[in-house]
């Protein structure tokens, strides 16, 4: 009969490959480092080739160890499927769940998302992570996270992806700044006038596409890091900046002396709830869209 590797072995593989070093690995295995060294022995034994080329102190993966690397990833992240379809189908959205957010969604929605979620899923652990589109979908990807809200379009190609709200955009200016006659055109405000995120942030991006902004002239060349230090800018009548409605109806305007201009009614960013496309926990994340969907649709609701 032949033998098989065990479900330990390959994690211990990927252990090693994630943090090129036996003794890291080990220690993020909570086992010794001749338990893990004998282990990939054991392993290569079994596959009947050599994984890993050894040198003194020094190792590296041979081509067909990098291969088997691949395979394995899929192999862990197929059997942890297995065990979350189970757990999901015995108790629906029980245990801990990991909810990435981007940082102009988080800013204005995080704490009562997290008191909305606690209300509704008493049985529910909510890890809340804040983080830029980028990084949490390498951490999606990854398993750091399980699900990941951000704002689309975004490229989403390898997530399933199901959004929530339109986010709609409005320009926003001190109410002495002067803009010229007609403001519904953004391509005639005045150069260097519009204020902008670093491109860090797609919520940029999604403002200039959604408004239809292509004038390069009007962008100021300074950059943000959030929308706070815009409307500080915009306070102090040195310019105009687009608000997404969520940020409007959270109060960031609240108490400011600030013009609000609708852009028209297609100029909105999409609010987005991604999972990985191999989870074992689809129900759960279904049943959790469902609920949290009419949740946002209000948060990002326009005045009549």
């Amino acid at each position: 009969m032949n033998h098989l590797p065990s479900i330990k072995q390959l994690q211990y593989l990927l252990a090693v490959h994630q943090h090129q070093h036996f003794g890291r690995a080990a220690q993020a295995c909570f086992i010794g480092q001749s338990t893990l060294s004998s282990a990939i022995q054991t392993l290569e034994e079994t596959l009947g080739c050599q994984l890993i080329e050894r040198e003194n102190r020094s190792f590296m993966f041979t081509a067909i160890g990098e291969e088997v690397v691949e395979k394995t990833r899929k192999i862990i992240d197929d059997t942890m499927s297995l065990k979350e379809l189970t757990q999901s189908f015995l108790t629906p959205l029980n245990g801990t769940l990991t909810l990435g957010l981007i940082p102009t969604i988080a800013s204005f929605i995080a704490a009562d998302l997290y008191c909305f979620c606690q209300e509704q899923f008493p049985d529910l652990e909510l890890i809340l992570i804040e983080d830029t589109s980028d990084r949490l979908l390498n951490k999606l990807e990854k398993g750091e996270v399980d699900l990941a809200i951000l704002a689309l379009p975004f490229n989403t190609d390898k997530f399933h992806t199901q959004v929530l709200a339109h986010d709609r955009f409005s320009l926003v200016m001190h109410q002495e700044y002067d803009v010229g006659q007609d403001v519904h055109d953004f391509n005639l405000l005045p150069k260097s006038s519009v204020f902008l995120l670093e491109r860090e942030h797609c919520l940029s991006d999604h403002a200039l596409s959604a408004c239809n902004l292509t004038q390069e002239q009007c962008i100021n060349p300074f950059e943000a890091a959030s929308l706070h230090t815009l409307l500080t800018m915009v306070e102090n009548k040195l310019g105009v900046t687009f608000l997404p409605q969520l940020a409007i109806n959270a109060g960031i305007l609240n108490h400011k002396p600030m013009r609000v201009i609708a852009a028209q009614e297609d100029a909105y960013r999409d609010i987005g709830l991604l999972w990985r496309k191999t989870t074992g926990r689809i129900r759960d994340f279904r049943l959790f869209c469902d609920k949290v969907g009419p949740f946002f649709v209000k948060k990002c609701k326009t005045e009549e």
